[in-house]
């Protein structure tokens, strides 16, 4: 028999496996756990790989349709942090940093998809942050940070926010 095999008489029997660190967790019911337990034991390294390789698939998946929403978004500027506040593309990057960890973690057993997915939506809404810093200013027309938004969706750079100098004379009648 496959790993392959294995896993699909074990989904007949009602199990279910996941990669649980070096291990492979099974549930489902007793009496198909304990007929099976013996060759899930012999093929262990195959259908650790077989369920880790699944796994894999699923991350490359939700990262893929995560970049399409955010491509939806904002049509440019994904690959650069050009122009964003120093603390938000921190706060990107770290968002990234443990996104990628969790993905790792989730694809060895160590952690629920749940706990993926929770990393993965951080990670999106801190891109979705620090994209929106960067849009086209609703005064001047620039593409710029914005320093402003407003309750009706309006956004504003710094130039634009910027007071008129004191010293400026009027303009004569």
């Amino acid at each position: 028999m496959t790993g392959a095999s294995i896993m699909a008489l074990c989904v007949s029997r009602g199990l279910r496996l996941a990669p649980a660190g070096d291990g492979v967790r099974v549930d489902g019911p007793k009496d198909a756990r304990a007929e099976l337990r013996e060759t899930i034991r012999e093929h262990k390294a195959e259908i650790l790989a077989l369920l880790r390789a699944q796994r894999q698939e699923e991350l490359s998946r939700a990262w893929a349709a995560a970049y399409g929403r955010l491509e939806c978004q904002f049509s440019s500027g994904l690959e650069t942090s050009d122009g964003i506040a120093q603390p938000v593309v921190n706060a990107w990057n770290d968002a990234e940093t443990n996104a990628e960890q969790v993905s790792a973690e989730y694809v060895a057993g160590k952690v629920q998809r749940a706990d993926f997915e929770a990393a993965l939506a951080a990670w999106e809404g801190a891109v979705t942050k620090a994209m929106r810093c960067r849009a086209t200013c609703s005064d001047c027309g620039a593409r710029a940070v914005v320093l402003v938004t407003t309750d009706y969706g309006s956004k504003f750079c710094r130039a634009c926010l910027r007071p008129e100098p004191l010293n400026r004379k009027a303009p004569h009648a």
